[in-house]
Formats: C-alpha cells, sequence, structure tokens
C-alpha cells in the first residue's frame, strides 16, 4: 500500500521580478539553486539578509534553500518555517505560497498539529497562487497529517473537500498517495461510502495504470459492496463493484495480490447472483458452521509460548460475520465457477469452549490449530448427527490471542469423521482462522479463505491431474504449467478448476456425504497401485 513519492517544492524557484537585488548576487543565487548546492545558496541568503535584514528577495532565498534542505532535519524546518514568516510580513500577499513551503518542511520534522494549524490561512487562496498539481499535493500532505495525529475522520472530510475541487482532473491524482488506509476503518457509515463512491467515479482514469487514488477506490468499494451483501441488496452491490472490475483488474493488481483476488472473487460472485436466468444447481452441497465461542486452555502452554501469558480468547460476533460474509462470496463464485455446484449453510451455535489445541512449530510460524476432542461440554447427538447429514463443516472458534510481531495460525483445511466414531463418514473440515484482520492480507477475512481450505483436500481428489500440489503451490509461480495465467493465488485456483477438474469430471466427485473414505485415503492407495 505504501508508495514512495516527492512532494513537489510548493515554492516557484524562478525568480519574481518583485525583487530588487544586483545583479552580481542574483547571477550568483541563480548558480547555486541550478546546481542544487543548496547549502551555499543558504549562506547567501544570510549575508544579504545581514546587510538588509528587511530584504524580500534575501528571506525568499532563504525559503527557497531551507526548504530543500529540510529533509536533512536537524535545523532546516525551523530555518524554513522561520523563513516563511519573515517573507509574509514583507511580501503579504505571498502568504498562501510561503506556508504551503513552510507545510512541506513542518512534514518533514513529523509537526503535524504545527501543520495542521496552517490550514484557515493557507487553504482559502493556495491553489490559485500554487496552481493544480501543487494542490493537490498540498491536500495530500495535510490529510496524511491528520492521520498521524489519529483524526482520520478530520483527514477525511479534509481530502473530500480538497478532491471534490480537483475531481476529474489529473491533479486529483496528487491527492491519493498512502490515504487508502483511512476507508478501511470500521467506524466509517454507509451514507459516507455512498459519498464517496460518487466522487470516486469520476476520478478512477482508467487510461493509467497508476494512480495513487486506487488503494482508496479500492477499499471503499469493497466495503461498500460488503453492505449492500449483507441488507440483501445484490443488485446495488453488482454495480457498486463494477466500478472496478472488471475493467481495473490491472490498476489494482498494480497495487495488491489479495485485495484484487478479494474484489474479482466478489465481482465474480455478484455477476452470478444478478443472472436474469439462473439454471438449477446440479448438485447441493451443505455446510454447517458450527459455533464454538470460547477458547479456555485447560492445559500449559507450549514452553514456546510460554512467555506470551494468557492466550485464551472470546469469539466477537463481527468476526463471524466477516467469516459468513465470506463463504457467501465463496459460495456464489463457486457455483459459476463449477457450473452449477451450490452450497446451502447452516449455522449452529454451541455454549461450548475449545480446551487445548494441536501445536506446531514450524520455525517461520506457529500452528494452533483446536483439537476437536477438546470441545467442552461435549457436542449432543443431535447436533453430531446435523453434521453427519452435511457435506462440510466449519469450525468456527476464536483461535488465541496473537502477540505482536509472532506469527500465530489457527486455521486450517482437511478431512474429519466428524462425530462419527460408531459408523465412520469423513467430510470437508475447516478450521477458521477469524481473529486476523480484515486489511491485513491474511486471506482468514478474504472469501478465498474457503477456497485456499477446500483446495488443500481438492489436490488429494485430482492428484492425477498436472498441476502442482506441494506446499502451497500458488505461491511458486515457476511451478505453474504453461498454459495457466495470471499472478496470484485467485489466478491459480481458476485455472485448475477451468482447465483440469472441471475437464476431467466436471467436479462430479465432489462430495462427501456418506463417504467412508476421504480423497487422501484414496489417493495413497492408487499411488501404491
Amino acid at each position: 500500500m505504501n508508495q514512495k513519492r516527492n512532494l513537489f517544492l510548493l515554492i516557484c524557484l524562478s525568480f519574481s521580478s518583485l525583487f530588487a537585488v544586483d545583479q552580481v548576487t542574483w547571477n550568483q543565487a541563480d548558480k547555486f539553486l541550478k546546481k542544487q548546492d543548496y547549502l551555499s545558496a543558504f549562506k547567501l541568503s544570510e549575508g544579504i539578509i545581514q546587510a538588509d535584514p528587511k530584504d524580500s528577495f534575501g528571506w525568499w532565498l532563504r525559503l527557497a534553500s531551507s526548504s530543500q534542505l529540510a529533509s536533512k532535519k536537524g535545523k532546516w524546518p525551523d530555518e524554513c518555517v522561520k523563513s516563511a514568516n519573515q517573507h509574509i510580513i514583507l511580501v503579504p500577499e505571498e502568504e498562501p505560497s510561503s506556508l504551503t513551503t513552510a507545510i512541506w518542511c513542518l512534514n518533514h520534522d513529523a509537526r503535524y498539529s504545527e501543520m495542521v494549524s496552517l490550514i484557515p490561512k493557507v487553504i482559502p487562496k493556495a491553489r490559485e497562487k500554487i496552481g493544480d498539481d501543487n494542490y493537490g499535493s498540498l491536500i495530500n500532505v495535510l490529510t496524511i497529517a491528520y492521520l498521524k495525529l489519529n483524526e482520520r475522520e478530520k483527514a477525511r472530510e479534509f481530502l473530500y473537500s480538497g478532491l471534490s475541487l480537483l475531481s476529474g482532473k489529473d491533479a486529483a491524482m496528487n491527492t491519493g498517495y498512502n490515504v487508502g488506509e483511512l476507508f478501511i476503518d470500521s467506524e466509517i457509515t454507509m451514507d459516507e461510502r455512498e459519498k464517496w463512491h460518487e466522487l470516486f467515479q469520476n476520478n478512477l482514469f482508467k487510461d493509467k495504470l497508476s494512480n495513487p487514488l486506487v488503494p482508496a477506490i479500492a477499499w471503499n468499494t469493497s466495503l461498500l459492496t460488503d453492505e449492500y451483501v449483507k441488507k440483501g441488496k445484490y443488485n446495488y452491490a453488482f454495480d457498486t463493484i463494477s466500478l472496478l472490475y472488471p475493467d481495473m483488474d490491472a490498476q489494482v493488481t498494480s497495487y495488491w495480490n489479495f485485495l484484487r483476488d478479494q474484489l474479482l472473487i466478489k465481482y465474480k460472485a455478484l455477476q452470478f447472483r444478478t443472472k436474469k436466468l439462473k439454471e438449477e444447481p446440479r448438485r447441493n452441497l451443505k455446510m454447517i458452521f458450527l459455533v464454538v465461542p470460547r477458547t479456555r486452555f485447560k492445559d500449559p502452554l507450549p514452553n514456546q509460548l510460554s512467555s506470551f501469558g494468557n492466550m485464551d480468547a472470546d469469539l466477537t460476533e463481527k468476526d463471524f460475520s466477516n467469516l459468513l460474509l465470506s463463504f457467501i462470496y465463496f459460495r456464489d463464485s463457486f457455483e459459476e465457477v463449477s457450473k452449477g455446484i451450490h452450497w446451502d449453510y447452516e449455522v449452529i451455535r454451541t455454549n461450548s469452549e475449545i480446551t487445548s489445541t494441536n501445536f506446531r512449530d514450524e520455525s517461520f510460524r506457529f500452528v494452533m490449530q483446536p483439537s476437536l476432542e477438546s470441545i467442552q461440554p461435549a457436542l449432543s447427538k443431535d447436533i453430531l448427527d446435523q453434521i453427519k447429514s452435511s457435506d462440510g463443516v466449519i469450525v468456527v472458534w476464536p483461535g488465541v490471542k496473537q502477540p505482536n510481531r509472532v506469527l500465530i495460525t489457527n486455521g486450517g483445511g482437511t478431512e474429519w469423521n466428524y462425530g462419527t466414531d460408531a459408523d465412520p463418514e469423513v467430510r470437508l473440515t475447516i478450521l477458521s482462522d477469524s481473529n486476523k484482520s480484515i486489511a491485513s492480507g491474511n486471506h482468514a477475512n478474504h472469501p478465498i479463505f474457503i477456497y485456499h481450505e477446500l483446495f488443500h483436500v481438492l489436490e488429494w481428489a485430482y492428484h492425477k491431474s498436472n498441476f502442482p500440489k506441494k506446499d502451497h503451490p500458488y505461491q511458486r509461480k515457476k511451478e505453474w504449467p504453461r498454459d495457466y495465467q495470471g499472478n496470484t493465488e485467485w489466478d491459480f485456483y481458476s485455472e485448475t478448476f477451468n482447465k483440469r477438474m472441471m475437464v476431467e469430471d466436471q467436479m462430479d466427485r465432489l462430495y462427501w456425504i456418506g463417504r467412508k473414505e476421504g480423497f487422501y485415503g484414496i489417493k495413497v492407495k492408487e499411488e501404491k497401485k
């Protein structure tokens, strides 16, 4: 999401005819600035000011040179601000451009409160003084200042006003650097997202691969789409996501893979959901969401985790709703991909807790998946019968508290003879990883999470097909078959579905009710032959 950028020098470096200075000094200053010898230019300005403290050219040169040195920090941001204030006294009509330069210098010193305090003096007249491109950059740097001060609502209000003035002009793109995270905020109302969506429609710049506004547009589009889906307004949701898809896939991909895949899956799901003519599913599968709301470990933590303290957790309703929403996008997009395999779902809520996990130390991460036998109180016969009537179960649990800078995976996908010990039957079993942030890049709050875990099992089911199957092959582009295209996790799955599994048998083997043997067991037997 982060993108390095250079803020324009927001004061004109050409010499103004207003400055009365002798030709020798003029030429000397011109030479220093053209050579980017800003230290010498600053020393020259000091000599001019010593000779005449009211020499406006001397203060202008001091401002121009110190502003270019401000990135070195130290005394330079202060020198820049002092010069700007003195230059305003001598040339009042240049207040907007001089203070704009002061803001640029303060930004190098992370003096965000001082930056935003200058807004009333700068914004009303700055645009006509510094031009649209520089004005866009000014809006951006002040928006970021509000963001650094954790005043996110003010940041969005300020950005909205500035972007509205430049809307549709190329200069509007200058407002967009590194503001995408403002639109991940869960506190944004649906009304506000709709307002932004309307403004963003005029600022897509589809002819440009790199538009700094794309991160903000993508997050707002994605999360506004979710709001409509939650309300069952699928046509509104499809219209919303169609702002970006399919036309702007390349622009979104230039910033992320994970958000691009999320948006593309949502688009495909909603494209299917809003079809005017729908065919009856050729197969109906059933998924149970088994909600176990607490993690309460009864045994001591493994030695590697003992220093982290209590890692018990409680499931939040938001985490569960995010996972369920991801499943809805998976369900509808999968029905499209598979040409008619539909997943119904049912939610079973328990008052149980996970009391132990299956722990693995994989050096780069810890894996703590729930021990299904440790659910207490134990699941009732009625619940076990409901699970037995399904093709798959997703165990929704809180996972564990996540210490800073420690990667702990709580989810996974496999097959399991869940609760059918007397008459064993296997079914798809997915362990949720629902305590991850929606914007972390982790797939847990992403529709591809279900695809990812299902694919672990499909690799066994289609082990004879010609695609790489070892250890998350989507991550190793060099191993992709030559007829595959794209670069992302979704691209790999999509290509495998379309060019391997559907070709082989239309995914007809994809069901679990009544299966006595899992795909992994079948695979092992066939490989031994």
